[in-house]
């Protein structure tokens, strides 16, 4: 009995760590493409139809002796006016993960928000589909592989475990 428990125990922890490796997938967003964060690319941050999931991340390039980046609520996003202690980065290639909901950037150097350099990003409810969900096929490439095969060895390494203790 106690090894038809061990099975039972490993089958479904395996499964339980193959299901969140596999749809707990996020993204890296570059802000502006090859152009970055900057005055000169103002409202071509993303292209049409781009789907935001909470947890994906967004990439700001920009030159720090130019630009910032500084996360706000909507009312600052509105106004240009970042509140005190407002969340500000600048270092040139600032990685920001996205909240649930709405998520406000703005650029408080040289009246740059004031001429439109700010973001709102609007998060998607639930979790990002895999790929093969998204697109209706496998993804290719090598980071896929290289998850497909970490999740199969630590399904190995569970299963093997599991003969070891029968």
């Amino acid at each position: 009995m106690a090894k038809e428990a061990a099975f039972l125990f490993i089958t479904l922890l395996a499964l339980r760590f193959y299901q969140e490796t596999a749809l707990a997938e996020t993204k890296t967003f570059l802000v502006g493409g090859l152009k970055g964060w900057t005055k000169e690319n103002i409202g071509n941050w993303f292209p049409i139809g781009t789907i935001f999931y909470a947890g994906d991340k967004l990439e700001f390039e920009y030159n720090p002796t130019e630009y910032n980046v500084v996360c706000v609520d909507k009312h600052a996003y509105e106004t240009c006016k970042a509140p005190e202690g407002a969340l500000e980065y600048n270092k040139g290639n600032d990685q920001i993960y996205l909240e649930e909901g709405e998520n406000y950037f703005i650029c408080t150097t040289r009246g740059c928000c004031e001429n439109n350099m700010k973001m709102m990003v609007v998060t998607a409810a639930g979790q990002r589909p895999t790929d093969r969900e998204e697109m209706g096929q496998v993804r290719s490439g090598q980071d896929n592989q290289v998850r497909s095969w970490v999740r199969l060895i630590g399904i190995y390494h569970m299963f093997f475990f599991l003969f070891l203790i029968t």
